[in-house]
C-alpha cells in the first residue's frame, strides 16, 4: 500500500485529501501552519494534523507540497524525508524542489474551491518526475483517482498552465463583465446560462474554431458599431471588446 503526507491546508490540499479517502492509498496526515482551519480539516476527514514540520511521518511514499509557488522551495529544503517529494503547480519548475534526492510534479489540470465536490476521475493529472522509478510511484498515484493521467514535459506543462488561464480565468472574468453589463440594465446573468451551455456542449463535440460565430467572425462592422456605441462611456469595456473582436475577426480571415 502507497503511502502520503500532504503538506498544506488549502484548496488544493483538501481536495487531495478527499480524493484519496476513496483509495487504498494510506494518507499518514497533512502539515498546517493554521491550527484552527486544520482541526476542522482532521475533523472532518478524520485525518491527523502536524503543526511541527520536523515532527511528521518520515518513512511515507510520496510527500505533496500542495503549497504556493512561493513556498515551495523552502518547504522542501526544510523537509527531511527519504520518500517522494512533488509538488502541485502548474508552473513551477521540478528544480524549486530543494535537497530532496527523489523529486516530481503531480499538477491536477482543474481549479479548485473547498465547498465543491468534483468527480476525480475526470480530472487530466500531468506528472513529472526525476526518475523513471519515481514517475511509476507517481503514475500508479494518480491512477487510483484519475482516468486520464499524462506523462509530460516541464514546457509542455506550463503551456497546458498558460491555456487553463485563458480558458478558465479569463473567461470567468468575461463573465463578470457581461453581468455588470446585464445588472446595469436591470437584467440577470441566469439570462445567459443556456447560451454558456450550449458552447460548452459543443466544444466537447468538434474543434472550437468550428464554433466560433458572432459579429466579428462574420465581419459585421454595423453590429459591431452598434455594440461599440453602447460601450463608449466605458472604456475599459470598450478596450476589452475592441481587443477581442480584432483578434477573431484577424483569426477568421487567415483561415
Amino acid at each position: 500500500m502507497l503511502s502520503i503526507f500532504i503538506i498544506g491546508n488549502g484548496r488544493m490540499a483538501t481536495h487531495l485529501i478527499q480524493a484519496f479517502q476513496e483509495t487504498d492509498v494510506e494518507i499518514a496526515g497533512f502539515y498546517a501552519r493554521n491550527s484552527n482551519h486544520a482541526e476542522r480539516i482532521s475533523a472532518e476527514y478524520k485525518t491527523s494534523f502536524y503543526s511541527d514540520l520536523s515532527s511528521i511521518p518520515k518513512d511515507c511514499d510520496v510527500y505533496f507540497l500542495a503549497v504556493s509557488d512561493s513556498a515551495i522551495s523552502e518547504l522542501s529544503e526544510q523537509l527531511k524525508v527519504q520518500g517522494l517529494v512533488v509538488h502541485c503547480s502548474g508552473m513551477a519548475p521540478i528544480h524549486s524542489i530543494k535537497n530532496q534526492t527523489h523529486s516530481g510534479v503531480f499538477w491536477p489540470i482543474q481549479s479548485f474551491n473547498i465547498n465543491r465536490t468534483l468527480e476525480y476521475a475526470k480530472i487530466p493529472i500531468c506528472i513529472e518526475a526525476n526518475s523513471e522509478e519515481n514517475l511509476r510511484i507517481l503514475e500508479a498515484l494518480a491512477d487510483r483517482i484519475s482516468k486520464k493521467v499524462m506523462l509530460i514535459t516541464e514546457a509542455q506543462r506550463q503551456y497546458l498552465h498558460l491555456s487553463a488561464v485563458f480558458v478558465n480565468n479569463f473567461t470567468n472574468h468575461l463573465f463578470i463583465l457581461a453581468q455588470d453589463i446585464l445588472h446595469a440594465q436591470g437584467l440577470t446573468f441566469d439570462l445567459l446560462l443556456p447560451l454558456i451551455q450550449e458552447t460548452i456542449e459543443r466544444v466537447k463535440e468538434v474543434d472550437p474554431r468550428l464554433v466560433q460565430t458572432g459579429p466579428a467572425s462574420r465581419n459585421d462592422a454595423t453590429t459591431l458599431v452598434q455594440h461599440e456605441k453602447l460601450l463608449e462611456e466605458q472604456v475599459q469595456l470598450l478596450n476589452v471588446y475592441k481587443m477581442l473582436s480584432k483578434s477573431i475577426l484577424e483569426y477568421t480571415q487567415k483561415g
